[in-house]
């Protein structure tokens, strides 16, 4: 008797421990075979350290397509990714590809079988696939017209809904590497930047429970904040000092977040000459001796004017005295000054910024005849009347500026610059008047600032580094989930191709995932055409340099 009894509690001890055991394993999560994250890595389905390299597929989602476009992309486009090195795209989503405003929650499977049939491509090809939710319920997120997933809850329930029957679909898939929540958030602004975010990342809390329910093992994208806006009319600006690395990202107890941000600095280049941008008529280079950002402790801190030194014909050539480094100006930069045109116009040509050595060699440093455009130059006046616009009535038959239609002091400047010690500056150029009773000059304007940095690599260095800085202080992934330059950007020697190159570089130096944005669009696109048209427009500059940095293949033409 005593050894049955023995030998029962042993049985007894067998069965409890085995019990304990499989809660156990139950509890953690097996992520193998899925990419997630683990501290500051991202590791791929085959177990190694991944770097996420990726292309976006807008998919034309700002024309809230019903259907899905089957002409944006094919299986090609996977076949042509992976020649170029890369390991995954950016799957953006339309809510309107799903459901209906008119039928919530009902779901269309049109939706769901385009993703299947990219899994099954992106497969073939042995690449990746983040969905991102582009334009949820309430509106598309970037340009702060899409309040309405934040005023509305109904909106906010709708989206989670969402997302719970993506993830449940795709719970399985490997192929599909995680989901992103949000692109680029932009939240009704509160009393403070505080509770201004915390609308923000209360809710993506709740959107990351609900797909944990369905999906333990599949990462999580989840974005910094992105901007905020005043919508109750009490013309309040969000504190800009707020939004850097430490505060704008949520803090998830969740340990397969990869945290997402998006990089298009400085926006004036990268968004150049884009009226839907508000930089109409805005152009620049890269890399440049422009300042790209500066601390300002006085923005305007005097001028000096032009003064007519002769006439040649109907123009007057003026110019300023000249100017030196002081303590109180150590940037300036080429003004034109149109005051009161009234029904009248003001031209302006052949505008130079000469720099003097301290031997006394004069150097132009920037000119502007203006006959291939004006969008050097940016203008403003102080009651928002008045037109700056290109004119082919020029010196000698040219292109020049024309100012008309001001009631009050109209101003167009051009690149700021750094002054150096030692060395002295003036402005020069040619004036014409037309009905106008004003008396316009050049001028050159100067500011006085403190942590000034040029467009450069270090400059693009320095915005990686301070995210590189959060990930490791967080112990978190990185993914830049967005990148790239608008197609004017690639023209007349402006360098875009480099300002790509460099930030993959960076990418790669300090170990953070990245996409491109995008394939197919006209404005950024890979292909420079209409998305709901078959791709043509190759941009043959990005292609040298995708191949270039991440593939060990060539282009076709070389």
């Amino acid at each position: 008797m005593k050894i049955k009894k023995l030998i029962s509690l042993m049985l007894s001890s067998i069965i409890v421990l085995s019990s304990v055991c499989m809660a156990a394993s139950a509890d953690e999560t097996d992520r193998t075979g899925f990419v997630h994250a683990d501290g500051r890595d991202v590791i791929g389905t085959d177990g190694e350290k991944l770097l996420i390299k990726g292309m976006a597929l807008g998919n034309s989602v700002w024309s809230n397509p019903s259907v899905p476009n089957y002409q944006h992309h094919t299986e090609a486009t996977y076949k042509e990714l992976s020649e170029m090195g890369f390991n995954s795209v950016r799957f953006y989503i339309n809510y309107g590809l799903f459901e209906n405003d008119r039928n919530p929650y009902s779901y269309n499977e049109k939706g769901f079988k385009w993703i299947d049939k990219n899994i099954k491509w992106a497969k073939k090809y042995g690449m990746g696939i983040i969905l991102n939710m582009h334009y949820p319920q309430g509106g598309f997120q970037s340009q702060g017209n899409g309040m309405e997933l934040w005023t509305k809850k109904s909106n906010q329930k709708r989206l989670i809904k969402l997302w719970s029957a993506i993830a449940d679909r795709y719970s399985d898939e490997p192929t599909v590497w995680g989901y992103g929540l949000i692109n680029e958030p932009y939240v009704p602004l509160k009393s403070n930047m505080e509770e201004t975010a915390q609308q923000y990342f209360d809710f993506t809390e709740e959107l990351v429970s609900a797909i944990r329910k369905v999906s333990p093992e599949q990462a999580i994208f989840v974005e910094c904040l992105c901007n905020a806006r005043d919508i109750e009319g009490n013309n309040k600006s969000p504190d800009w000092s707020w939004f850097v690395p430490e505060n704008k990202f949520p803090e998830i107890d969740d340990d397969n977040i990869i945290y997402e941000f998006h990089c298009y600095d400085p926006f004036y280049f990268t968004h150049q000459n884009a009226d839907w941008a508000s930089t109409g008529g805005i152009t620049s280079s890269y890399p440049s001796d422009m300042i790209a950002s500066a601390d300002y402790i006085e923005s305007w801190s005097g001028c000096i004017r032009g003064k007519r030194k002769i006439t040649d014909k109907d123009w007057a050539y003026f110019e300023t005295d000249m100017a030196a480094l002081s303590v109180k100006q150590n940037t300036a930069i080429a003004a034109l000054h149109a005051p009161s045109t009234g029904r009248g116009s003001v031209y302006f040509d052949d505008v130079s910024v000469i720099e003097i050595s301290p031997d006394g060699k004069r150097n132009i440093k920037y000119s502007y005849d203006f006959d291939s455009g004006i969008s050097d130059f940016s203008a403003w006046s102080y009651d928002g009347t008045g037109e700056m616009r290109y004119s082919n009535e020029g010196r000698n038959n040219s292109g020049c500026i024309e100012i008309t239609g001001s009631q009050s002091d109209y101003v167009a400047s051009a690149q700021r610059f750094e002054m150096k010690k030692g060395y002295k500056y003036m402005v020069s150029g040619y004036i014409r008047t037309e009905n106008s009773e004003s008396e316009p000059s050049v001028r050159l304007d100067f500011a006085l600032a403190k942590n000034i940095k040029y467009f450069d690599r270090d400059y693009l260095e320095g915005i990686i580094s301070s995210y590189a800085d959060f990930s490791e202080k967080r112990n978190v992934p990185l993914y830049m989930g967005e990148f790239g330059v608008i197609a004017a950007g690639f023209d007349k020697g402006r360098n875009g191709e480099e300002w790509v190159a460099d930030m993959i570089e960076l990418c790669m130096e300090y170990d953070i995932g990245f996409n491109y944005h995008a394939y197919h669009e006209e404005s950024f696109g890979f292909y420079q055409n209409r998305s709901d048209r078959p791709v043509s427009k190759k941009n043959t500059a990005l292609e040298k340099v995708f191949y270039d940095k991440l593939s060990d293949k060539k282009t076709t033409d070389e």
